[in-house]
């Protein structure tokens, strides 16, 4: 998970929140007027101030990607479900891109916001304090890296809530952190450490563009 800068919401959500119409005071009619956004859209939006990572597990997302039933992969997540407060529905802030968590795509099972269901979060992707608490350690003979924190609420969230150390995940994030590694030391034959990574990064980054590269969040936290 990483620190996302929600930029400037789509027109489809602003004209829906606003419309005369719109009733986000109850659990129905707060549905309804989500279901009335151009969803599409609103992908489209998110994967981009997102750079194409799912806010949660970090893998790439696609908005125009579809299963074999023709519905969308990536899916709207609320941070704070419509059922926990409805008046929330249509907050941008609120809205973040999940991948399908295997739910459509056949891939791995319950994570992100497949997992989430109707849980209140307590880690926000939105709030760079929230991120910052959060870390990646070694769990004993256990491959991989796990997300984790100090505090209970957010190593919860990240635990159980979206099961983001499930699966292949962990092993995923340590592949990433090594690979990006061998390729600084490969820049810089000669240059160790935190320092050199760090100056490397910036060279690295500007390589991915906008689609910014699978489990960033993990590089990022180990250079800080």
């Amino acid at each position: 998970m990483r620190h996302i800068v929600k930029q400037r919401e789509p027109a489809t959500v602003t004209e829906t929140r606003n419309a005369v119409t719109t009733d986000l005071s109850a659990l129905g009619p707060a549905r309804t007027a989500f279901n009335q956004i151009d969803k599409a859209r609103a992908r489209d939006a998110l994967a981009r101030e997102q750079g194409w990572l799912c806010a949660f597990c970090m893998l790439r997302v696609d908005p125009e990607a579809v299963d074999e039933r023709g519905e969308p992969t990536m899916k709207i997540a609320h941070r704070t479900p419509i059922d926990k407060d409805a008046t929330q529905a249509l907050s941008w802030r609120n809205l973040l891109g999940s991948c399908d968590g295997g739910q459509r795509s056949g891939g791995r099972k319950w994570t992100c916001d497949a997992a989430q269901g109707s849980e209140k979060l307590t880690v926000d992707p939105t709030d760079g304090t929230s991120c910052a608490r959060l870390r990646y350690e070694r769990r004993g003979a256990r491959q991989g890296l796990f997300i984790t924190s100090d505090d209970p609420d957010l190593r919860k969230d990240v635990d159980e809530t979206l099961c983001l150390n499930t699966g292949d995940l962990p092993e995923l994030r340590e592949q990433r952190w090594k690979a990006f590694c061998t390729l600084q030391q490969k820049h810089a034959p000669k240059q160790y450490g935190k320092p050199a990574r760090a100056a490397y990064y910036e060279t690295w980054i500007k390589q991915h563009g906008a689609q910014l590269p699978e489990m960033l969040g993990v590089i990022e936290a180990k250079l800080r």
